[in-house]
């Protein structure tokens, strides 16, 4: 008998306790409530209004600062590369409109362009590793050059011969031989059929992604061949634009950042990491006259960066 009384009191107690917070909720608290509620919404919306205003704002000075930077490029630029010859190395996954952007500002620069070379994703595939062989052995021979090396090695020689060189070697039939061998291999794509090298390289990055052992070999390759260019000619200068992480992959990066996180090549080449912004080219342009004068700079705003734009000489 004790035992069901017990069981009773709980039980209303239990309805009890929950008529009174339905009467409560009903009337005095739900005034308080439903006004907290109120009130907080309220304030998040103003917050909300006055992060997207702050963002508006931004965006509009991004954009002012970007036209000003276009307004003035050719006046900061000119001059500064007459005398030079420049080709543009395109890797893949580089932003187009950077590229023609680059182009446009070393014509302003003074630079002649022997022209833009772009580069397949087969120049760095693993399994391409045979086929790039045969066509690097092909082109070398048609260059008439000592093929002591072998594979991707020889590869990058030849890329090299044909690019970039300091003394004035012209356009030749050979060259064009060689180049159209690359470009039948499907390596490699060019503005011009007959390529005379050039004393100033511009490397464009592109992101590339994958396992750590598989970007770790990329940014090797990447390096291997910025440090051919830098030894045939007078400047040689990466550039490239934000980096986007690749959903999915363990690592994202650049060749900007290859080239900064070794000291054999942050040595000799400068790179430019906001290529893309509005003062992009003509940093890049200021930076391929710093190693002219043998200032070797990271520029711009990601790690690695050593300063934001090059120092402006008169």
């Amino acid at each position: 008998m004790i035992d069901f009384r017990y069981h009773l009191v709980s039980i209303i107690s239990v309805f009890l306790a929950l008529a009174v917070g339905i009467v409560l909720g009903a009337g005095p608290l739900q005034a308080n409530l439903g006004d907290q509620l109120s009130d907080q919404v309220a304030a998040l919306r103003t917050e909300k209004q006055a992060l997207n205003d702050k963002v508006a704002t931004s965006e509009r000075i991004v954009d002012a600062s970007d036209e000003y930077a276009t307004a003035v490029q050719q006046r900061v630029v000119r001059g500064r590369l007459a005398d030079h010859r420049a080709v543009v190395v395109v890797l893949p996954s580089a932003d187009g409109t950077m590229v023609t952007n680059l182009e446009g500002v070393l014509g302003q620069s003074g630079a002649a362009l022997a022209g833009t070379v772009t580069l397949s994703p087969d120049w760095f595939d693993a399994s391409q590793v045979a086929d790039r062989g045969q066509a690097a052995s092909e082109a070398a021979s048609a260059l008439g050059i000592d093929r002591a090396a072998t594979g991707d090695d020889l590869l990058v020689q030849v890329l090299t011969e044909l690019l970039v060189s300091t003394s004035d070697t012209g356009a030749s039939a050979q060259r064009s031989a060689a180049l159209k061998v690359l470009i039948d291999a499907g390596l490699v794509d060019s503005s011009v059929a007959d390529l005379a090298p050039a004393d100033l390289a511009v490397v464009v990055s592109g992101d590339y992604a994958g396992s750590e052992s598989e970007v770790s070999a990329r940014s090797d390759a990447v390096r291997a061949l910025v440090t051919a260019f830098a030894g045939s000619t007078h400047a040689t200068v990466v550039a490239g634009g934000d980096t986007l992480a690749a959903a999915g992959q363990a690592v994202t990066t650049n060749a900007v950042q290859a080239v900064r996180e070794k000291s054999e090549t942050a040595e000799i080449v400068s790179t430019v990491d906001h290529a893309r912004a509005g003062d992009g080219p003509a940093t890049v342009v200021l930076a391929v006259e710093g190693v002219l004068d043998e200032r070797i700079g990271h520029y711009g705003v990601a790690p690695g960066a050593t300063a934001t734009v090059p120092r402006v000489l008169p």
